[in-house]
């Protein structure tokens, strides 16, 4: 009898964890993503991104799946109107206690996107980054706050890309 109720426990406890999963698995919905879809450059860009995601996921609509939670915002970086994408990537593994991986693509004028956060991009959320009115080397600086609420790194533009000071 025992070795009976040991094996329900296990099968129910089998059916709560495939219950709740499927939430766990499915970022939370932000309301001020774009509807459109991101520019094909900047997808491209996220390519080496999107295959490592698939290659460590391997499941049916991969490619789809990535794309569909990969939340963006247009910001305007510079005096004259240039716009940047800024790309908040909530798929599964690119999320941790700090945020999601964030990154800031500007368009060359060969028409391809490059990524201009960091060296490599940053972490954090979408909504917690705005253009700020004070300009380094011609750019709009950066404001982004961290989870905390009361943390806030400046990026400036160092003439290649953003870097905080």
């Amino acid at each position: 009898m025992k070795r009976n109720g040991r094996i329900a426990f296990f099968f129910a406890l089998l059916s709560s964890l495939a219950a709740i999963l499927p939430g766990i698995a499915k970022p939370p919905q932000v309301d001020n993503v774009k509807s459109k879809s991101l520019p094909s450059g900047v997808l491209q860009a996220l390519a080496a991104h999107e295959k490592d995601y698939c290659y460590q996921f391997s499941f049916k609509n991969c490619r789809q799946t990535f794309q569909a939670n990969l939340l963006w915002d247009e910001l305007v970086v510079s005096p004259q109107g240039q716009t940047a994408i800024l790309v908040e990537n909530r798929n599964i593994g690119f999320c941790g206690s700090a945020g999601c991986a964030l990154y800031l693509f500007l368009q060359r004028r060969d028409m391809t996107f490059v990524q201009v956060l960091g060296a490599y991009g940053e972490v954090g959320a979408l909504d917690k980054v705005k253009v700020l009115k004070s300009v380094s080397g011609g750019y709009y600086n950066l404001q982004k706050t961290w989870r905390d609420g009361k943390t806030r790194t400046i990026y400036g533009w160092d003439g290649e890309r953003y870097t905080s000071y």
